[in-house]
């Protein structure tokens, strides 16, 4: 079996098609490639987009769809979902993913992270920030921004809630998930990224603008977790992100 790797697009053609372009030469034996257009315009969609959702559904929703794909395929043990704002470093991202959920003493990690890089622009969870250790971080959650995620977890959890789908929340809830099922969570350094964070958002061609997005996104992710009587984990879980210290 293989992953499923998923790029998704709203009106970022030229950095997409630079993440398919860095992607698409790997594309072997242990990964399917394919891009989700998560409804852009016609000039902001990328040149290879092999799927279209028609209406913006935001990375929740477009999240969602990948995740059915994932199952109705039915031929995949892992999905990695990838923002279209990232810069990938060196040509074996994927294999170095796999190697390290599949074929090492690593098979109770479930859901497993590249680390970040440039991070004072872009990423204050210091969970996600590269510590150069040479094995699996386990840590409590990852950001979202290029999980890897294993078909147990999307076994038992086949979709993410409606109330996230502006895209806040699916990863500290996923920790939790993980943790109720006694599963790993894991930041990979040997496999860095940089993530231009909210980049579509940030550079105006999104139907949304930033300061609204964020409200929508921060409003579904606080309800959601208060209703589901989830808040005091994932304020706890948020709180050891933004203190963690790696100790060799």
């Amino acid at each position: 079996m293989k992953t499923l790797a998923v790029i998704y697009n709203h009106n970022l053609p030229q950095m997409t098609d630079k993440l398919w372009e860095e992607l698409k030469p790997y594309e072997r034996d242990d990964y399917d490639l394919i891009l989700i257009d998560n409804g852009s315009r016609k000039e902001g969609k990328s040149k290879y987009t092999t799927h279209e959702t028609g209406q913006n559904t935001y990375f929740g929703g477009a999240l969602n769809i990948a995740l059915d794909f994932f199952t109705s395929s039915g031929k995949y043990d892992s999905l990695l979902s990838l923002n279209n704002d990232l810069v990938l470093q060196g040509n074996n991202f994927v294999k170095t993913l796999r190697e390290e959920m599949f074929y090492k003493d690593s098979l109770t990690y479930k859901i497993i992270s590249p680390s970040v890089l440039q991070v004072e622009n872009q990423c204050k969870w210091k969970y996600m920030h590269c510590w150069n250790s040479d094995k699996i971080r386990q840590v409590k959650w990852v950001d979202f921004q290029a999980p890897l995620i294993h078909k147990d977890f999307i076994r038992v959890y086949p979709q993410f809630p409606d109330e996230l789908i502006y895209g806040w929340g699916q990863d500290v809830l996923s920790g939790i998930l993980c943790e109720k099922q006694g599963w790993k969570v894991g930041v990979v350094d040997r496999c860095p990224l940089i993530h231009h964070s909210a980049h579509t958002y940030k550079s105006g061609v999104s139907d949304l603008d930033l300061q609204t997005y964020c409200q929508n996104a921060e409003q579904g992710m606080f309800g959601y977790m208060q209703s589901a009587g989830l808040m005091e984990k994932f304020i706890q879980f948020r709180e050891l992100s933004a203190s963690y210290e790696y100790e060799t």
